[in-house]
């Protein structure tokens, strides 16, 4: 196999097992059943995408990742940092999402063989439904408008600007 083509598929697999760590941290900060089971749902999805590449990768004779790189570990740290109940662990899992549907849109540019086209094709139908029920839940509970203590945590900032 093609080096690209290895390096193409390991850059997802990493990506993957970072949004698996990402959804493990947003589901422990998540109080709603229902976003739970999706972060756990779609945890799984990720996982899962992580095996079937790395099948691929195990045929070419090089083993894929199977821990958190250097970006996965600033991906897990972000998630934990800037989720703290179910509206920000799922504005944080939408970006990681962005990120996961820019990587897998790539992928399916590299010129990949048919089967892993194949592949990557069906993954980034994943990503896609995950990024869509995020817009969706975002939008359904209102959480598309900045929050009243944003507004008012900003206000202050630039008082405190003005003053200084």
């Amino acid at each position: 196999m093609d080096e690209k083509i290895l390096q193409c598929l390991n850059e997802l697999i990493a990506l993957d097992l970072a949004c698996a760590a990402a959804y493990e941290v947003a589901r422990g900060v998540s109080r709603d059943e229902e976003i739970q089971g999706t972060f756990s749902a779609f945890r799984e999805d990720h996982l899962r995408h992580v095996a079937e590449l790395g099948e691929h990768v195990r045929r070419a004779g090089i083993e894929p990742p199977r821990e958190l790189d250097t970006k996965g570990e600033i991906i897990r740290a972000f998630t934990t940092l800037a989720s703290q109940e179910d509206r920000t662990a799922v504005l944080v899992m939408r970006g990681n999402e962005e990120l996961s549907n820019n990587a897998y849109a790539s992928a399916l540019r590299a010129g990949l063989p048919e089967e892993i086209r194949a592949r990557v094709a069906a993954n980034f139908e994943d990503a896609r439904q995950h990024m869509s029920w995020m817009r969706g839940t975002v939008l359904l509970r209102g959480w598309d408008v900045e929050q009243p203590e944003i507004r008012e945590l900003s206000a202050e900032a630039r008082g405190a600007r003005k003053a200084a």
